[in-house]
């Protein structure tokens, strides 16, 4: 039996090498620079042989990691040129989205029917993901990530960079929310966070209040759940005023404070070679202008 390499190691290695750092990366696959550097080693094991090191700059390749990487690039690039093939050859209109989960429950799911609508001989699939998909290997045809920046070689249009701010149920469980008048007094309250606490640290430095040590409370996978805890009455979550709307209307949610924050844009990521495409044409028609964008 032929032994294949796990396809995540392989393309850490590979992405490694081309950008010559593991936070490099970590940063086009989506992940945290450990995780690289543990694919690799891991690869390295497998393999019985070094194939980077430590450099001033980042890594560089051992000469028995140059000839790996040549060979594992060219037949990446296969799999790339393969899918392709095997894509323009499916006779229907199938649209594959991803998107941070919170953008797709919050926003695409109750809007898509619009665009399916006006388009009804296309087909969508939407994938919530906190990692950003490869869309050289063609895990989608479309990202919407929010993010500071989207991977390089991609073609990313900001679609909006939305104000965030405190936010929970007027009737959160042991707190008065009356007394939340500064700042610091949110570092008294029940907090509700992402998958870590520097979130809320840079939200707090943001809107004028630098803190020492990180805020501590529940944690949650995402900023959906986390949002979802607060409609619940379990604590104060940070928000992202596209995503709260309703919430805020209806008075299940109420904003803390009054601040002017925005951290990070939303993106929407398409391979450039791709923009052309009819279909992805017709997506970015639609969903460009529902956010005062005019440039489909």
């Amino acid at each position: 039996m032929r032994r294949f390499p796990a396809l995540a190691a392989l393309r850490a290695f590979e992405a490694s090498a081309r950008l010559g750092s593991h936070r490099k990366a970590a940063a086009e696959l989506g992940v945290d620079p450990t995780v690289v550097g543990k694919h690799i080693r891991a690869l390295e094991a497998e393999l019985g042989v070094a194939l980077m090191h430590a450099s001033p700059t980042g890594t560089a390749l051992t000469p028995a990691g140059r000839r790996y990487f040549e060979r594992i690039a060219r037949a990446l690039e296969a799999i790339v040129a393969a899918t392709e093939e095997a894509r323009a050859r499916l006779p229907e209109r199938t649209l594959h989205v991803a998107c941070s989960p919170g953008f797709a429950v919050r926003w695409l799911t109750p809007h898509i029917s619009d665009f399916l609508q006006a388009h009804p001989g296309i087909e969508i699939t939407i994938r919530p993901t906190d990692r950003a998909p490869d869309l050289n290997l063609g895990e989608a045809d479309v990202d919407i990530r929010y993010a500071e920046h989207g991977p390089p070689g991609l073609s990313c249009i900001e679609l909006c960079r939305p104000r965030v701010f405190p936010v929970a149920n007027p009737a959160t469980f042991g707190f008065p929310l009356e007394g939340i008048t500064t700042l610091a007094d949110l570092l008294q309250a029940p907090l509700l966070h992402e998958e870590t606490f520097a979130h809320w640290q840079l939200w707090l430095r943001r809107a004028g209040l630098e803190v020492s040590e990180l805020p501590h409370g529940a944690r949650y996978w995402n900023a959906a759940m986390a949002v979802d805890a607060a409609k619940r009455g379990h604590g104060i979550a940070l928000a992202l005023d596209v995503l709260v709307a309703d919430e805020l209307a209806s008075g299940v949610l109420i904003e803390l404070l009054r601040t002017a924050v925005r951290l990070y844009p939303y993106l929407v990521c398409v391979r450039p070679d791709r923009l052309a495409e009819p279909i992805i044409g017709d997506f970015l028609g639609w969903l460009l202008p529902q956010f005062g964008r005019a440039d489909a």
